[in-house]
């Protein structure tokens, strides 16, 4: 029993998050070694599908719920096992942050940008997505309930999301949430991390299960680990997290380290930092649509830097250490 509730754990990872390769390999692993495991990922399929039915299951009674998606396995199974009921409750509870975008409508759109390209959504309550090259999100073409709720599946995006007290704005991002009454933020998400900078506003950060969240206001930004568990905070001082979107680069205060972390993001390059640049901490700049060798340029005006190039390595030197 114990290696099955190993296999379905992977399972509902990843049936939870289905563009994650590593999921994928492995449950296809597994899969692979018997047709008894074949059968068994064939039947937790079966489960997830139905759960998709037994209503929006993070307004439902959770005992309730399991209980009715359990009477619809017994019909439709004709040998069913004692396993199926406990099945059940893990797949209600994984499902619910999934499928309950979706049940407030009949229609959802699924839309991915490719590669190269920039797209934007206005949504039915009048909130804009504007998605990054290479993103894909899914949302209801109307909202109703208690909550306004779509779905982050991958890439990066910027909300601004209209404001609604008596209806929170819930983005479902694998095992976790974010939510917000009227706001603007950034959310970017790869294969083991999820990423969230606040612009304006308020906007809450959970897991599904409870374990952990945070309050970020405007400035404030957080990486949260799914593989290791852990939470960081942080001020956003550069403003790199909107770089992609804006096409500015907003230094306040920031020390040049954070400086240097923006730049690789924003331009796609490996910089190595070679000597301490701790002393240079006050750095205030805009950049607007600027090429890279511009912005180092300015840095070397600005500070006592040494700044060598080879294509995208770029090698910082503190020329005070070098003359000490």
């Amino acid at each position: 029993m114990a290696k099955k509730n190993g296999f379905l754990e992977k399972i509902v990872a990843y049936l939870g998050d289905q563009n994650n390769e590593k999921f994928q390999e492995e449950v296809e692993s597994e899969r692979k070694v018997s047709e008894e495991n074949n059968r068994f990922y064939n039947e937790i399929l079966q489960i997830w599908d139905l759960s998709s039915r037994v209503g929006p299951l993070d307004t439902l009674n959770h005992d309730k719920a399991v209980a009715r998606l359990y009477r619809r396995m017994n019909r439709q199974n004709k040998s069913p096992h004692a396993w199926l009921r406990a099945a059940a409750a893990i797949v209600v509870l994984s499902a619910a942050a999934y499928w309950v975008y979706t049940a407030s409508t009949g229609v959802t759109y699924l839309v991915k940008t490719a590669t190269m390209e920039i797209d934007s959504i206005t949504l039915a309550d009048s909130s804009k997505i504007y998605l990054s090259q290479g993103s894909t999100v899914k949302y209801p073409d109307k909202f109703s309930g208690a909550i306004r709720k779509i779905y982050m599946v991958k890439g990066e995006a910027f909300f601004k999301v209209k404001r609604d007290t008596l209806h929170p704005f819930v983005v479902g991002v694998k095992s976790s949430t974010v939510t917000v009454l009227g706001t603007s933020f950034n959310l970017k998400i790869d294969k083991s991390q999820v990423g969230l900078n606040v612009s304006t506003g308020k906007v809450k950060f959970a897991l599904n299960n409870g374990s952990d969240s945070a309050v970020l206001r405007a400035g404030e930004a957080l990486i949260y680990d799914f593989n290791t568990r852990g939470l960081k905070r942080y001020a956003d001082r550069t403003g790199s997290s909107f770089a992609w979107l804006t096409r500015e680069l907003n230094f306040v205060d920031a020390p040049l380290s954070e400086v240097f972390r923006a730049l690789e993001e924003y331009y796609g390059v490996q910089i190595n930092i070679e000597d301490s640049l701790s002393s240079y901490s006050k750095f205030n700049a805009r950049f607007k649509s600027s090429d890279l060798d511009e912005v180092l340029n300015i840095l070397k005006e600005t500070y006592p830097l040494s700044i060598s190039r080879k294509q995208q390595v770029i090698t910082i030197h503190n020329k005070i250490n070098i003359t000490n």
